[in-house]
């Protein structure tokens, strides 16, 4: 990565706004092109998902946003425009998975709980909205290891995708992410 590249990741994890205009300036031709690619997917689904390629391309820029918090420039063989269109194709094909018919609501007790044919329920639980408190307990829970592994499966990333990220094995990270998920089930046990 260019030392320009760099720095401009550096001022965006620093939450200098104007960075990831620019960074977003940049990616704009890949934001349209998968936004667009994923549009017609969005199109065939019942008239209740109504996401268009307007917001496929907001999708597609927090995705970015995302990228650039996480990416680990001293990781080699991964650039940050191929990280960045991974992280934009797990967005979007995560959101495509919550909009999609398969998603339903049903009742468990007096609790809500959110079903759906991908990943799990957890994932779009934790996507939702209305899940400040909850990541906040969530963080404090978990280890900061446990920590770094649950925002890159939320973020989208698949656990072979997260293992070459931080350099461990993939074992390790499916080790981690089953404890995460028994620490998170006594949480939302115990309210």
């Amino acid at each position: 990565m260019t030392d320009a590249a760099d720095i401009l990741l550096r001022r965006v994890a620093d939450g200098d706004q104007s960075a990831f205009e620019e960074l977003a300036l940049q990616y704009a031709p890949l934001i349209e092109s998968m936004s667009a690619q994923f549009a017609p997917s969005f199109a065939a689904m019942a008239e209740g998902a109504a996401i268009g390629e307007q917001d496929l391309q907001q999708e597609a820029r927090l995705a970015l946003y995302r990228a650039a918090n996480t990416f680990d420039p001293e990781k080699k063989g991964i650039t940050f425009g191929l990280y960045a269109k991974i992280c934009i194709r797990n967005s979007l094909v995560s959101l495509w998975r919550k909009s999609s018919a398969g998603a339903r609501v049903s009742r468990r007790g007096s609790k809500e709980v959110v079903e759906t044919g991908g990943r799990d329920a957890l994932s779009e639980l934790l996507s939702a909205s209305e899940t400040g408190a909850l990541r906040e307990k969530i963080r404090a829970a978990l280890s900061p290891y446990e920590n770094r592994i649950f925002e890159q499966y939320i973020s989208g990333m698949s656990v072979k995708q997260i293992a070459l990220h931080v350099d461990k094995t993939e074992k390790s990270v499916s080790n981690a992410l089953y404890r995460i998920r028994v620490k998170i089930k006594g949480l939302l046990s115990s309210d």
